[in-house]
């Protein structure tokens, strides 16, 4: 018979270290692409992890930090896109700065690229929150709809919302 390995104990809450370490690239890719603008990644990056480290202790499946994560980079986002539409308001905003990476893209697909996030920039947050989820980042509406905390025909409206108006701007039906 083999002997046993002695038993590990391991604390309930993760290392806040550790979760950087594993998931901050996926943490500042959903940001970008929720954003649009990679100056403002890092800091979004940041507020994320520093929330991690005061709730991290709460969290009971360690199998869904993923998702708990997400949900932070999404309401986060929320609140930054938020600030930015009121800094428009006021002209402290431009709107400009979109910041379009698609490697191995054409000139073409990058102008485009630019012309939706223009379109998004004009969107109500939680529609542009909620399309961007589900139509850039491929999320499921049952998914789109926890990270938004929202029931899913609430989902469905701001999608259905969102993609009229990009139809409208872009004079073409979203794909």
């Amino acid at each position: 018979m083999p002997a046993l390995a002695p038993l590990r104990v391991v604390s309930s809450a993760p290392d806040v270290g550790d979760l950087y370490t594993q998931y901050s690239s996926y943490v500042a890719g959903l940001a970008f692409r929720l954003l649009g603008r990679t100056h403002e990644v890092d800091d979004l990056v940041q507020d994320v992890f520093l929330a991690a480290v005061t709730g991290v202790s709460a969290l009971i499946d360690p199998l869904a930090v993923r998702a708990w994560l997400a949900t932070l980079t999404v309401r986060l986002a929320g609140r930054k896109l938020r600030r930015r539409k009121v800094a428009s308001f006021f002209a402290f905003d431009d709107g400009s700065g979109h910041d379009v990476i698609a490697h191995g893209a054409s000139a073409e697909q990058k102008t485009l690229l630019g012309q939706l996030y223009e379109v998004l920039a004009d969107l109500n947050v939680a529609e542009r929150v909620a399309w961007t989820l589900h139509r850039v980042e491929g999320e499921t509406l049952p998914v789109v709809a926890t990270l938004c905390n929202c029931s899913l025909a609430t989902v469905k409206r701001r999608i259905a919302a969102a993609e009229r108006h990009l139809e409208e701007a872009l004079g073409h039906e979203p794909e």
